[in-house]
């Protein structure tokens, strides 16, 4: 009984391991559609060069620059051009992987935009995994201790900034509980 018991063991926690996907293999098999600009063989080519410890930037197909900036096991961050930048991280849920997407716009005023995956890539519910504000924000994640920093304007009006002496920003620091960003 105790050795069908450590067999039955061995056998699910092979199948976990073998679940866990790395960040680069994430990239690797992202739908082109993600981000149609930077076909696969960009993607490719910045895992390449970055892994190469040589500048993983890349000409994409709209004839801009992408970039790859940091690659870890568990995490990602491109400059897709120059008004957009790109953050994936893997984090850990229970019994599986989830891909949570932050895409930051714009040049002077910025905005974020927070999607999660699962690690084939088919999007999930993310208010399943997170709160979101409620008004424009943009968000950063730190890969150091799984945590993602939302920044919120008091008012969005630019000519109203403008005018103000002092932008006020309500920021919030959220962590991942294995479950959701809290």
């Amino acid at each position: 009984m105790k050795k069908q018991l450590l067999i039955a063991l061995s056998v699910f926690l092979a199948n976990t391991l073998s679940a866990q996907i790395s960040m680069s293999d994430a990239l690797k098999i992202m739908p082109s559609s993600m981000v149609p600009y930077l076909t696969e063989n960009n993607r490719l080519d910045c895992i390449d060069f970055y892994e190469a410890g040589m500048k993983a930037e890349v000409r994409n197909a709209l004839d801009g620059k992408s970039e790859l900036l940091q690659l870890t096991d568990h995490y990602a961050t491109f400059r897709l051009n120059e008004a957009v930048e790109m953050e994936l991280a893997l984090l850990n849920a229970n019994d599986r992987q989830l891909i949570c997407m932050i895409s930051t716009y714009g040049k002077d005023i910025r905005e974020s935009d927070i999607t999660f995956f699962d690690t084939t890539w088919k999007q999930l519910s993310t208010s399943d995994y997170i709160d979101l504000p409620h008004q424009m924000f943009t968000s950063k994640f730190n890969p150091e201790d799984s945590s993602l920093t939302i920044v919120c304007r008091t008012t969005l009006d630019r000519p109203a900034n403008e005018e103000q002496e002092e932008i006020k920003e309500v920021q919030m620091n959220l962590k991942w509980n294995g479950e959701m960003l809290k």
